[in-house]
């Protein structure tokens, strides 16, 4: 029996197709390394069209429970394990103690439908929008990472600051201190966007940093992607 999609709810099309697949995976009927039907079947199945099936695989893809292999398919992601890192002082400061120069290019800034996690984390329902950021940041003027923030709906003042600059210290300036709670580490592979914002070789492999951020009260802040181009930096644990 095929889903109902309602063109008429308040909820996008997209979230009513991401929800299906994301209930069949949590039910086992889709199981780790199963191949996802294709995008025409999946069209034809929930009666809409291709960009609605695709943004639904591709936030899916973004929160790590589907794997697109590209001239293969799309594939329900294998778990992987979770490993503690820190970051307690915040990218800028980090530079700073390095005797480097940091400096950011916001290059979106806006309110966005939120991600199943992102309902998780924040408690929020699907129809409430999140504060969604996108920053190119440089040390000494190269660019070394892209970070991609999801904050929770009631850090307007977000909008009137300088998101150039460091966001620990924007927090700092409202009263909010940020206590890491969890980080995650893995490999990944840049798009071609990323390719051209990193200035990078094609299949120059990146870090993955996922970090889950709240305040001293344990109150939830903002979840954090952060892609970093490993040549121009080095980790310490």
């Amino acid at each position: 029996m095929s889903a109902i999609i309602d063109p008429n709810s308040v909820t996008p099309m997209y979230k009513q197709v991401l929800k299906i697949l994301s209930d069949r995976i949590t039910s086992g009927q889709l199981k780790p390394g199963d191949k996802l039907p294709s995008e025409t079947a999946l069209m034809s199945e929930f009666g809409v069209s291709r960009i609605t099936v695709r943004a639904a695989i591709i936030e899916l893809a973004e929160d790590g429970i589907l794997v697109r292999s590209q001239g293969k398919g799309t594939f329900v992601a294998t778990p992987k394990s979770t490993y503690k890192a820190n970051d307690t002082i915040g990218f800028s400061h980090s530079c700073r103690l390095a005797g480097k120069v940091p400096s950011s290019r916001l290059i979106y800034s806006d309110w966005i439908y939120p991600s199943q996690k992102d309902m998780d984390f924040f408690k929020i329902k699907e129809t409430e929008k999140i504060i969604c950021t996108k920053r190119l940041r440089y040390v000494d003027n190269i660019p070394t990472l892209i970070e991609i923030n999801h904050y929770s709906p009631q850090l307007t003042f977000l909008f009137t600051e300088n998101l150039e600059g460091s966001l620990f210290e924007i927090f700092g300036k409202h009263g909010i201190t940020i206590t890491n709670s969890m980080r995650s580490l893995e490999i990944c592979f840049p798009t071609k966007e990323e390719i051209i914002l990193l200035n990078l070789k094609k299949d120059t492999p990146l870090l993955l940093f996922k970090d889950v951020q709240k305040d001293a009260k344990g109150k939830p802040l903002y979840l954090s992607k952060q892609l970093y181009n490993t040549e121009h930096m080095k980790f310490y644990f």
